[in-house]
């Protein structure tokens, strides 16, 4: 765990590989997230509406999934790390007022979601 996925518009431009290897790096140095467990991918989508149907309008929605168990201060931190990473790789996008970006935490249940890791 961290199972991370970035949903976002066909029209988001940015090096999602860079990204998610500073979240990744990010997570991890809070001492809250092992290395071994991050997955990350992107998920878009070409079929979309926002707002009134502008075509140039972008969402970014960053959805972390982990075990459940880390406090409040440390899911907000994850949220954090997440958000400012998204404003930083569109900024460009945020100042054209162009784009909505949210940060997700979903916390799975011990027991009831189960992962088998067979990298280690």
């Amino acid at each position: 765990m961290p199972h991370i996925t970035l949903e976002c518009t066909s029209n988001v431009n940015m090096d999602f590989q860079s990204f998610f290897k500073e979240l990744a790096d990010g997570l991890i140095a809070t001492g809250h997230a092992p290395q071994m467990g991050i997955k990350c991918r992107l998920q878009q989508s070409d079929v979309y509406y926002i707002i009134d149907g502008d075509e140039n309008y972008k969402m970014a929605n960053l959805l972390i999934r982990l075990r459940e168990g880390r406090s409040k201060k440390v899911l907000e931190s994850f949220s954090n790390i997440g958000m400012g990473l998204l404003q930083k790789y569109l900024q460009q996008d945020v100042l054209d007022k162009k784009v909505i970006l949210s940060t997700e935490i979903k916390e799975l249940k011990k027991g009831i979601d189960l992962t088998k890791n067979a990298i280690r």
